[in-house]
């Protein structure tokens, strides 16, 4: 589905990406791990044409970046980032109700007319994923993570092949945290996964492979149980860190 090759990012005369080659298969879901700062987000946010690679190639659902439609392969990818607190002016004057039915226009805010069956995709999404009792809730009034719970829901409805979550839990309590990643858990099977954070308790179970990002280089990747190890977890953040695994979720102690 996607290939890097020997893509580079530079930025005021600085590396922030030094030629990272990867693929991502279809039916995987990835965590991208790494300190702050290592380049985690600007990795993905290439593919997003947020900003653009200084060198190499990005190809992605059979095309590559340059050389065809790249609005074709920002259809069938869904985001949910920070960056996205750029919009709140908008959101904070919509119900959940229209949050979510924006995502099959793939807009921020509704313009025009809605067609009975969008009103009916986005009443059955809203049961699906348990949102009812939010439906009717002003965005402004919903605890953090409840506005991450409805960003999540408002880009797969618009069944993209792969979502793209940076950070999910940033800002989250410990109870909003788990009862996040507990949703993750049950929506994998939607869609494929890239998941992008600098805490390792975050990656759970659904996750297959893991890529370990230091200073703008791919320091490791591959399957997780091939990567999360206690050395390559030590190396990635300069500590002597030790991993305790838990029905399948890895518990970081520092010794």
């Amino acid at each position: 589905m996607i290939e890097y090759s020997n893509v580079s990012f530079i930025r005021d005369g600085r590396k922030i990406i030094e030629d990272v080659s990867f693929k991502i298969n279809k039916g995987e879901n990835w965590a991208i791990l790494g300190p702050n700062g290592s380049g985690k987000s600007t990795l993905f946010s290439m593919l997003m044409a947020y900003t653009i690679a200084s060198k190499g190639s990005i190809k992605a659902f059979g095309v590559e970046f340059g050389k065809g439609n790249w609005n074709r392969v920002k259809d069938k990818v869904g985001i949910v980032s920070s960056t996205m607190d750029k919009f709140n002016e908008v959101f904070y004057r919509q119900s959940v109700f229209d949050i979510v039915l924006s995502g099959i226009k793939k807009t921020i805010g509704i313009y025009e007319e809605v067609k009975d069956f969008e009103i009916a995709k986005t009443r059955e999404y809203i049961k699906q994923f348990s949102l009812e009792d939010l439906e009717d809730k002003n965005y402004r009034n919903l605890s953090q993570g409840e506005k991450k719970k409805v960003l999540i829901v408002r880009s797969l409805i618009s069944n993209p092949e792969i979502l793209i979550l940076d950070e999910p839990c940033a800002s989250l309590d410990l109870y909003q945290k788990e009862s996040l990643l507990k949703f993750l858990q049950e929506i994998e099977e939607e869609t494929n996964i890239i998941y992008i954070t600098h805490d390792i308790n975050e990656i759970m179970p659904f996750i297959t492979n893991i890529m370990l990002i230091k200073e703008g280089r791919i320091f490791k990747a591959g399957l997780k149980e091939n990567i999360l190890t206690d050395e390559n977890l030590s190396n990635l953040y300069d500590l002597n860190v030790k991993l305790e695994w838990n029905r399948g979720r890895a518990w970081v102690k520092l010794s």
